[in-house]
C-alpha cells in the first residue's frame, strides 16, 4: 500500500511538472507563430493594418509608400506619417510592463484639413493605444482589450 502511495505521489509531480512546461506563455495568448523576444519597441515601423487578437485576422491598410510610419525615439517623442501628413508629439513608456501613451496635448499633424478617412481612424486609435506587445519584426499597439494596430519592421 506503502508503494501505491509514493508512486502515485511521484506520478503526480511528474504529469504536473510536464503540464507546467509544455505550454509556454506565446503558446497560451495564441502566438505560436511568431517568437516573441525581448525586442525594443524604438525604431521606424511601418502600420500593416488593423487586427484582433481573437480572429486573428488584419484589415491590410492601403495607402502610398510613404504613408502610415511611425518612429519612436528613446528620448520619448515620436514622429512619422498618417495618410498624408507630418505627425509628431511625445509618449510615456513602460518597457516592463508594455505600457505606452500617446500624448494627445502634444501632438501635432501638419494638416488635419487634408486627412483621409483613413488617415483620421489611424490617428484616433493611436491616440488610443495604452499597451503594447514587441514580437520578431513586428509590433503591437493595443488600443483596446482586443484590438491593435499592427506594425511592422520597415524592409530598408
Amino acid at each position: 500500500m506503502r508503494k501505491y502511495r509514493i508512486f502515485t505521489v511521484f506520478f503526480l509531480i511528474i504529469v504536473t511538472t510536464a503540464i507546467l512546461f509544455s505550454c509556454s506563455r506565446e503558446d497560451a495568448l495564441g502566438l505560436e507563430s511568431d517568437v516573441l523576444e525581448l525586442q525594443s519597441p524604438y525604431g521606424r515601423w511601418k502600420l500593416e493594418g488593423y487586427a484582433s487578437s481573437e480572429s486573428k485576422q488584419v484589415t491590410i491598410v492601403l495607402g502610398s509608400p510613404s504613408a502610415y510610419y511611425l518612429t519612436l525615439n528613446q528620448d520619448g517623442t515620436f514622429t512619422g506619417t498618417s495618410s498624408t501628413n507630418a505627425i509628431g508629439g511625445k509618449f510615456t513608456i513602460d518597457t516592463h510592463r508594455g505600457v505606452i501613451n500617446f500624448s494627445t496635448t502634444d501632438f501635432y499633424s501638419s494638416g488635419k484639413l487634408t486627412e483621409t478617412n483613413d488617415g483620421n481612424l489611424y490617428l484616433n486609435r493611436l491616440l488610443k493605444v495604452k499597451n503594447y506587445r514587441v514580437f520578431t519584426n513586428k509590433l503591437h499597439f493595443y488600443y483596446s482589450d482586443k484590438e491593435y494596430l499592427l506594425f511592422i519592421k520597415p524592409v530598408k
